[in-house]
């Protein structure tokens, strides 16, 4: 299941006589939850209590709405569709690849009770719906609240004036195994965000979209992103590399371009072995740092990545200094995930 991609963009950065390109990749990072190998068949449910009121945190306080000429604010507390919530939810995790099968149920399962009951699925309804649907485990949606904040005002700079929704996504879900006691709920909260744009306030927030929209795109969101509680995820990210200097710097960037990795590295170690200089040992160690984490080597990439922010700070550049830090921060950060994608990964024999 390995997966990179290369997107050379044509960005360039002057460093004295260097430059800089960047390129964007995809890598895996683990489930926030692991499932052992035997579990693969998997329904997803909607356990949602239809009609329930949204139930609003403390913190969030709604704020008196100010329609005037020059300032608009309206805060609204919405109920999301569990359907489109739950089926996005399955079709992210049916993408994934990870389990041999998932199953959608996303009717209501408490579309016909007579009563209030507690929400969560008991033992009983566990055991029938895993027989029945042929599964081994359920995830089920069991809440889906949100909360839209609009604003709009003035832009001075372009004499426009500036509406934007953002809304606070905020889904429940919980895991179901056959004669076992429920897992704690899983909450979650991520934001999806809309601009509008006029010549006055009224022109601004009618660019807004309307509260169908808001629920039906945030509900699909939802399911997207608490998918990624479950199943390993792809992650994008920005890379940068140092392209010329030398002869060997500027060969090196081709096979960048080629994805040739190996040769690449042996041009920039070359540079580095050459090289007197502290500010061109720099750039060769960065862009070496960058070879070995695309080979996935991430304790090479973190050793050389460490030489290229110490040759920084020798030749007093503070700006590829602080470009090498946060790289090394993003490498350790896969560094320390590695451990729980592996074991995630055992289903597979490792091979992602």
């Amino acid at each position: 299941m390995k997966k990179v991609l290369l997107v050379l963009l044509g960005w360039v950065m002057l460093a004295g006589c260097q430059s800089i390109d960047y390129l964007s990749i995809d890598y895996l990072l683990p489930a926030e939850m692991s499932f052992p190998n035997e579990l693969k068949r998997v329904a997803i449910v909607n356990n949602v209590v239809e009609g329930t009121p949204t139930r609003l945190p403390k913190l969030f306080t709604d704020k008196h709405d100010v329609n005037d000429r020059m300032q608009y604010h309206k805060t609204q507390y919405l109920s999301g569709n569990s359907k489109l919530a739950t089926e996005s939810l399955a079709q992210a995790l049916a993408d994934g690849n990870y389990f041999d099968m998932v199953i959608i149920c996303d009717s209501a399962l408490r579309a016909d009770d007579k009563e209030a009951r507690r929400q969560s699925l008991t033992l009983n309804e566990v055991n029938e719906l895993t027989q029945q649907l042929d599964v081994d485990f359920l995830i089920a949606l069991e809440n889906l609240e949100l909360r839209a904040e609009s604003n709009a005002a003035p832009d001075y700079y372009t004499g426009l004036f500036v509406a934007s929704t953002d809304v606070k996504v905020s889904p429940t879900v919980r895991v179901y195994l056959p004669q076992l006691t429920p897992r704690s709920p899983i909450n979650k909260t991520d934001s999806i965000f809309w601009q509008g744009f006029g010549d006055d306030i009224s022109e601004s927030v009618h660019e807004l979209p309307n509260n169908q929209t808001i629920v039906n795109e945030a509900s699909h969101y939802a399911g997207e992103f608490i998918a990624k509680a479950f199943i390993p995820y792809w992650e994008s990210a920005t890379r940068y590399y140092f392209n010329n200097g030398s002869v060997a710097m500027r060969d090196g960037a081709y096979f960048v371009k080629e994805d040739k990795w190996n040769e690449a590295i042996k041009l920039w170690q070359q540079a580095f072995d050459e090289s007197k200089n502290s500010k061109k040992k720099m750039y060769a160690s960065y862009n070496i740092a960058l070879g070995y984490e695309m080979l996935e080597d991430i304790e090479q990439a973190i050793e050389w990545a460490t030489k290229a922010q110490q040759y920084a700070l020798q030749a007093n550049q503070g700006e590829i200094a602080q470009l090498a830090s946060i790289y090394l921060q993003q490498l350790n950060t896969r560094k320390q995930s590695y451990a729980s994608l592996k074991m995630q990964m055992q289903r597979f024999d490792e091979d992602f």
